[in-house]
């Protein structure tokens, strides 16, 4: 039984021992070689293909972002107008107001004078009698 055993371990050996033999005699013109090497040759296909897809991908990732980027900038372009016009809508009502108040200021100053001026003339006739 040992025997055996040791008879199926030599087998194993010997296999392994074909097999390394055969894989350090690649020979370029034999059918497995030829197999070999056209495998390679797809290998190499495929990921030069997946490479200059994934390239792609991230030139189209980023034109994806500065077109993003664009939309956002005319966006707060569109906002700032906006807000100028609004500041500048609120600059004319404050002018006008500030019109107003002065003339209202101005009303009120003669309104006073004219009061003035008419009191110290109704209260002399007061104080005589």
């Amino acid at each position: 039984m040992r025997l055996r055993e040791e008879v199926e371990l030599a087998k194993k050996k010997e296999q392994d021992a074909k097999d390394e033999l055969q894989a350090c005699q690649f020979q370029s013109g034999s059918i497995p070689g030829k197999k070999l090497m056209n495998k390679c040759k797809e290998l190499q296909a495929e990921n030069d293909q997946l490479g200059k897809e994934l390239s792609e991908g991230q030139v189209q990732k980023l034109k994806a972002d500065c077109a993003l980027q664009k939309q956002h900038a005319q966006e707060l372009q569109k906002a700032l107008e906006e807000t100028r016009e609004f500041v500048e809508h609120l600059t004319e009502e404050l002018d006008t107001s500030q019109a107003l108040v002065f003339s209202l200021r101005r009303e009120l100053h003669a309104a006073k004078s004219q009061l003035a001026a008419a009191q110290p003339s109704a209260a002399a006739p007061a104080a005589t009698e």
